[in-house]
């Protein structure tokens, strides 16, 4: 919500969205209380800029935008007017949320494949807990042993060093990107 101080009042709904989705926008305003023109401006100035969190500043993503309501001055509102009131609409929503304990930091995470010899298993499987994975059992490929599974990449930051020292070598740790996921130590976000 933005004040009609600039001519122009802006009203939007903010809600989280599926994971990987990033920004979806919308608008469920009526014409007759905003005209189309205006609807259309707000979506494009919500689209034009990343939009910051209020946790650790960090670019806002999985969330649906919704333009719910806006005023308009028939006179004296330009342009200028909505992008500043569509900007405060967001950081304030984003501070109510926070408010609300509503926002949820995310962190990147890696999709991983560990193929290593069969004698080093139980060394690989001992990290996957300090390494905060999700994995699945190990599938034995003649004498290597293979663990697939997601990690945050903080977690993995290092860790191919590790493998290639207690493997002697042998083993190999494959990452690509796995999206973004709740962060793994919550505690830790401020």
């Amino acid at each position: 919500y933005e004040p009609l101080r600039h001519y122009a009042e802006v009203h939007l709904l903010l809600e989280p969205g599926e994971p990987g989705s990033g920004i979806q926008l919308g608008s469920s305003c009526r014409e007759d209380e905003l005209a189309l023109n205006w609807q259309r401006l707000i979506l494009t100035h919500l689209s034009e800029k990343t939009h910051l969190g209020v946790l650790t500043g960090s670019p806002l993503t999985d969330v649906k935008i919704t333009v719910a309501a806006g005023r308009a001055h028939p006179k004296h509102t330009e342009g200028g007017d909505f992008r500043q009131a569509t900007y405060r609409a967001v950081r304030q929503g984003l501070r109510m949320a926070e408010s609300m304990s509503a926002c949820v930091l995310l962190e990147p995470w890696y999709e991983f494949t560990l193929v290593g010899p069969q004698e080093a298993l139980g060394r690989a499987l001992a990290d996957m807990p300090k390494l905060f994975a999700e994995f699945e059992p190990p599938v034995i490929d003649g004498e290597d042993a293979v663990i697939t599974g997601r990690a945050p990449v903080v977690s993995l930051h290092g860790y191919a060093r590790e493998v290639t020292a207690y493997t002697r070598g042998r083993g190999r740790l494959s990452c690509l990107p796995g999206g973004y996921a709740p962060c793994h130590n919550r505690s830790e976000e401020h």
